[in-house]
């Protein structure tokens, strides 16, 4: 759904509360693909690498640790503030356009990133608080700008901040 919930709303949807009567079905998953996601180790080798690159998708103000935790979640606060050394800040949100929360087009998605120095031939990496923003960065890159190496670290700014020994940049 480009656009999700507001673009929903701004063109006057309905909603129901109804729940939908689903048939049983027998479904069988497969082994989850690791080639996404990065984990704690993948993130420590980036800091003495040059083709590995960390895009922090917090808010500013929680990437230089002036906060530690978004507005909306005050009780969620992380025990430090700052980002993982190296990493560019580029918020989840600057992929999608204020008015319906629509994607931006391929040329402005490629400018923001571009600007940061994240390109396809690189290794990217994502985090935030808990790896839910993002992993709307990760789709960004990998299904609508085409990277080929692009992971999300869900343990993210919560793991990160807490395990002792883990650098902290400011």
């Amino acid at each position: 759904m480009n656009g999700g919930r507001k673009k929903w709303e701004l063109e006057k949807r309905l909603y129901t509360k109804d729940e939908p009567q689903i048939q049983g079905t027998k479904y069988v998953s497969q082994p989850p693909n690791e080639e996404l996601r990065a984990y704690l180790f993948d993130v420590r080798r980036t800091l003495d690498r040059k083709d590995t690159l960390l895009v922090d998708v917090r808010s500013p103000k929680e990437f230089s640790g002036e906060i530690t935790a978004p507005p909306e979640y005050p009780m969620e606060n992380a025990q430090r503030g700052g980002h993982i050394p190296n990493a560019n800040n580029i918020p989840w949100a600057t992929a999608v356009n204020d008015a319906d929360g629509t994607f931006k087009s391929v040329e402005e998605l490629r400018k923001i990133y571009e600007s940061k120095g994240v390109t396809p031939d690189k290794d990217v990496i994502c985090y935030c608080r808990i790896g839910e923003r993002s992993s709307h960065t990760w789709f960004v890159l990998k299904y609508l700008l085409g990277f080929p190496q692009v992971r999300n670290y869900d343990g993210s700014w919560t793991e990160w901040r807490n395990m002792i020994g883990n650098p902290v940049e400011k």
